[in-house]
């Protein structure tokens, strides 16, 4: 069986959680005599080409499109397509893996139909909730966890406050808008930011109306935790569409269990992009309000808003107890982990699934993390970690003094944690679900 994932950059010029999974998958399928190749877009070049890493074919296609603002809505098709048309002729795979869609000249709703209209049978898997929420973060008004139901009138005023319109005047745009999108005029087609704004209805529309249709293009929609097929259901996907594969660990992961006895301070490991999504800001403001003997905060991750990683370190250069690691690799973070008492996470918006809670788990320690879907998914309070409220300092400070106050909890919270699922398990799903749409075709 051939199969070939598309995404819009892989490893080694791009290296995140979705191209870490796609080339673990790869892999684990390859050591099941699956004939495995990696597609992406060879952005801003008029030929194709390919190369190999770490025994993965990886072919990029000729994209010299200029993402022009009506590509980005979806209007225009990426020059690309027909260079990705010549490769899926040429490769025939039984299957196209899409892992990655967005607006513009990459993957996009445009390829997902190409490959149906040659008559290869689709997989997508979902690694972020974009699909279903146009600011990506299911965060309401950046303040409360949305339900993720696509509403029109709610979403455009979402969307509206994460571009700094709040207000009246946000109230007299969002009232213009629903009078034209009820009137059927599209503001969109005005080639200006207040034709986009007062058409962003049919901007929330039209993501419905792409999540239905990739519905019904693909044989199966992959997804990574229970809260997003939930969320997925009640946006009108059908059930017998969605299938849930949870993440995993690589295989020859080393789980650690031993621990010294708890001595202060209280090690904190914060790894992750050091990126306002990840709430950086919200651990190291609590962390300085708190005794600097009792408590000590590692930082690990790569700086991807210069801006940002500055603020915090400025915030953080008079305290002793907070120390700055740079980054480090994917082969060491467990084993980095297991030297601390606890990882925080708290991040500011709907994580899917993050693969550092598992790493924490097989490290052996537990999590303090933001109450966010993908966080509560894997965290069961008071057991394997702890939840605080999403965007509160301040309840961060309070979970971490108890802590402090009883490092009792630590240990019973370590005894909590069950063995994590490996990659080897993943794959095994991703074959039989392969191996199902083959037969049925």
């Amino acid at each position: 069986m051939k199969i070939v994932f598309c995404l819009h950059h892989f490893l080694p010029q791009f290296v995140a959680g979705t191209e870490i999974y796609t080339l673990r998958l790869a892999q684990q399928l390859r050591y099941r005599e699956m004939e495995i190749a990696v597609l992406i877009p060879h952005f801003d070049c008029s030929f194709t080409d390919e190369y190999e890493w770490e025994g993965i074919r990886v072919i990029r296609y000729a994209e010299n499109s200029i993402d022009g603002r009506k590509m980005i809505m979806g209007k225009e098709k990426p020059g690309g397509l027909t260079a990705f048309e010549d490769v899926l002729m040429v490769e025939k795979p039984d299957i196209i893996h899409f892992h990655e869609l967005a607006p513009g000249r990459g993957f996009n709703i445009y390829h997902v139909q190409k490959a149906h209209e040659l008559a290869i049978s689709i997989v997508l898997t979902f690694h972020l909730p974009g699909y279903s929420c146009a600011r990506g973060s299911l965060i309401y008004k950046n303040v409360t966890q949305c339900d993720g139901i696509i509403r029109i009138k709610r979403c455009t005023e979402c969307v509206y406050q994460s571009k700094n319109l709040t207000g009246i005047k946000a109230k007299i745009l969002s009232a213009a808008a629903r009078i034209l999108f009820n009137a059927g005029l599209n503001a969109t087609t005005l080639n200006s930011t207040v034709g986009t704004a007062l058409g962003f209805p049919f901007i929330i529309n039209k993501i419905k109306k792409d999540l239905l249709k990739l519905s019904e293009l693909a044989e199966r929609i992959v997804v990574l935790g229970e809260w997003y097929k939930g969320i997925l259901e009640k946006n009108g996907v059908p059930l017998a569409k969605l299938i849930l594969i949870k993440q995993g660990l690589s295989s020859d992961i080393q789980e650690f269990s031993n621990r010294s006895k708890f001595s202060f301070p209280l090690q904190i490991v914060f790894i992750g992009r050091i990126s306002v999504l990840k709430g950086l800001h919200l651990l190291i403001d609590a962390v300085c309000r708190l005794p600097e003997e009792k408590i000590a905060l590692h930082i690990y991750g790569p700086e991807t808003e210069d801006g940002y990683a500055t603020r915090c370190k400025e915030k953080s250069k008079q305290k002793k107890n907070i120390w700055w690691g740079g980054t480090i690799s994917s082969e060491n973070v467990i084993a980095t982990l297991s030297k601390y008492h606890v990882l925080c996470l708290p991040s500011t918006f709907s994580e899917m699934s993050p693969l550092v809670i598992l790493e924490a788990f097989a490290a052996g320690i537990p999590v303090i993390a933001s109450d966010v879907y993908g966080n509560a998914e894997q965290i069961t309070h008071g057991k394997n970690g702890w939840l605080f409220q999403l965007n509160d300092s301040n309840d961060l400070k309070n979970k971490l003094q108890q802590l402090i106050n009883d490092p009792g909890m630590i240990e019973r919270s370590r005894e909590c944690i069950k063995p994590v699922k490996t990659f080897a398990s993943v794959a095994e799903e991703y074959e039989e679900l392969y191996t199902e749409i083959s037969e049925n075709k």
